[in-house]
């Protein structure tokens, strides 16, 4: 195929408003022919390059997150009440806009939900002053209790007949179907918190389907820290004001096993002014 002009065919693609230069080696863009020259000196040191596809079966996308398919075990269900209250602050004199109102939290529900029955427990309901602080340390109080529960490590309890048949018979892994390999064994998956045999699995599996840790960045940390999912209703567009705004840093800090502090960092991808992911 004879292209005629290198410029007019990757205008469209560039911000660049005028024409482009491009280097015929590397096929990168330049906004100016000084810059491709001083740039062609450089390039032709290097062989030319070409962009390679994928062919067979490595130009199929598989899904490989199979641990995303089960439920976890904990996780809590959160949300706030809030009422009007006339503001005392004053209205920029430059600003179109006049404050009248402004939110006022005046309390909050949080409850845990689990599929196991033993450690089920009454949703949390508490109105009255200083909400924040209290739903700050619900949260923790949570956190810690869970982390302790995930902590467990119970063997397997005895399989019956029927468990021992299906498992001996299973030549395939029940969650992704792929066939035990010597290098991919087959694995009786049990529950560490109830001790019950649940399914066959292939090692790869059993290994994604273990709780979730928080990553540790110092290794004074306590290593058996669990990560906890949170479910707010209307976080993004409204929860999110009172959560992040009135976060202070005590909510973050950890006590190393030599007694040191250290603070997790909090990380919050902003959309806008007004609303936070």
């Amino acid at each position: 195929m004879w292209i005629k002009n290198f410029s007019r065919l990757v205008y469209g693609p560039v911000k660049h408003d005028g024409a482009a230069f491009v280097c015929n080696s590397c096929l990168n863009v330049f906004s100016s022919q000084r810059v491709l020259d001083s740039h062609i000196l450089l390039c032709l040191q290097h062989p030319a390059q070409q962009t390679v596809y994928p062919q067979g079966d490595e130009a199929k996308l598989k899904f490989k997150d199979h641990d995303k398919e089960f439920s976890s075990h904990f996780y809590l269900v959160c949300d706030f009440e809030s009422f009007l209250v006339p503001s005392d602050q004053e209205s920029d004199t430059y600003s179109k806009t006049r404050i009248i109102d402004k939110h006022q939290m005046s309390g909050f529900c949080c409850h845990r939900v689990t599929d196991l029955p033993m450690y089920q427990t009454p949703p949390k309901v508490y109105s009255g002053p200083d909400v924040r602080s209290h739903f700050y340390e619900h949260i923790m109080s949570e956190n810690r209790e869970i982390n302790q529960i995930l902590s467990q490590q119970l063997p397997l309890s005895p399989m019956t007949t029927e468990q021992t048949r299906q498992h001996e018979a299973a030549t395939k892994c029940a969650n992704c179907n792929c066939p035990f390999t010597s290098r991919n064994h087959k694995v009786k998956h049990h529950s560490h918190l109830t001790g019950e045999y649940l399914f066959v699995l292939c090692n790869d599996c059993n290994l994604q389907l273990k709780s979730k840790k928080c990553k540790v960045k110092d290794a004074d940390q306590d290593a058996n820290s669990y990560a906890l999912a949170i479910v707010f209703h209307n976080l993004q567009r409204y929860g999110s004001h009172f959560v992040i705004k009135h976060f202070k840093k005590q909510y973050s800090e950890k006590v190393t096993k030599v007694q040191t502090v250290s603070f997790d960092d909090v990380k919050v991808i902003p959309l806008n002014g007004e609303r936070f992911l």
